[in-house]
């Protein structure tokens, strides 16, 4: 099986965080770090499918592969990470594509689609005022996404998971207090971003693809992945663990990990359970958003 992973500039580290306001009212959320990262989710997304004796090899589409060789990918994963194509056994199964700007149409893309899942995590949620550089290099969920939606349907690959947010397009999938913070940054500091992602998502809508779209609750640089997620019934307090089969009363933790957050995007583009819908994911039940 082929896997085509994309994923944007990431998380900044010189300047860690969504936001740093100390007199807020919801301060355990803030300094959690748990808003950002979108784009990261990619490049676990990478260590999550060579997990999968399946999918024998992974198009890695990206402007930025140099961020591979970053030694602080952002996370708390145990024994950190190394750019996995300097290992000779799981370099056989990768390929590296680089593009150059999302900004501008990216010629001969239908070639890497053919016979593939896709898993795009080209968007980001943080706040332009504090992070210039993204307003020109990280606003590409819907330039990069309407590329990637032209490549597949020539190539005639069906099935995308892409990453987005919970409290963009009117979601109100997540019970939360957290979800009317979150819908305050984005008609705030997060304006930018919230019109990207909201572009994005309409593009998947309109296509004739096999999507999902992903709305991970909180992401958190600090929290140790376990190998498990939770999925939030649609607006309901009612949360579904997939490995147990079982629906629980109650709504997703508020913080996960990110390498957490890409097995289940990779889960759903090897088998995929839902089909042209959303989907809100998050830690386990009681998770807070600070923990």
């Amino acid at each position: 099986m082929k896997l085509v992973v994309l994923y944007g500039i990431g998380e900044l580290p010189e300047k860690r965080g969504a936001i740093s306001v100390e007199k807020i009212r919801y301060p355990d959320l803030l300094r959690s770090r748990t808003i950002g990262g979108l784009s990261d989710v990619g490049r676990h997304a990478i260590i999550a499918a060579l997990e999968k004796p399946a999918i024998d090899k992974i198009t890695v589409i990206t402007e930025y592969p140099e961020k591979l060789d970053e030694k602080n990918w952002e996370c708390n994963c145990p024994g950190g990470h190394t750019n996995p194509f300097n290992d000779p056994e799981a370099a056989s199964r990768l390929e590296m594509v680089k593009v150059g700007t999302w900004k501008n149409d990216q010629p001969g893309l239908a070639k890497h689609f053919e016979g593939a899942a896709v898993v795009s995590c080209l968007g980001h949620r943080q706040p332009g005022w504090k992070y210039p550089e993204l307003k020109k290099k990280g606003l590409v969920a819907y330039d990069g996404s309407r590329q990637v939606i032209a490549a597949m349907e020539e190539a005639k690959a069906e099935r995308v998971v892409a990453l987005t947010s919970i409290s963009v397009n009117g979601d109100k999938s997540w019970p939360h207090f957290a979800t009317k913070f979150m819908r305050c940054l984005f008609v705030t500091f997060q304006r930018k971003a919230k019109k990207d992602l909201e572009a994005m998502e309409v593009a998947y809508e309109e296509s004739s693809l096999d999507y999902l779209l992903v709305r991970p609750v909180g992401i958190g640089e600090d929290v140790v992945p376990k190998n498990r997620y939770y999925l939030q019934e649609s607006g309901k307090k009612k949360v579904r663990d997939v490995f147990e089969n079982t629906v629980v009363d109650g709504v997703v933790g508020g913080n996960m990990a990110k390498l957490d957050t890409a097995r289940f995007l990779v889960d759903e583009a090897v088998t995929p359970t839902l089909h042209r819908t959303s989907q809100t994911v998050g830690a386990k039940p009681g998770t807070p958003m600070s923990g």
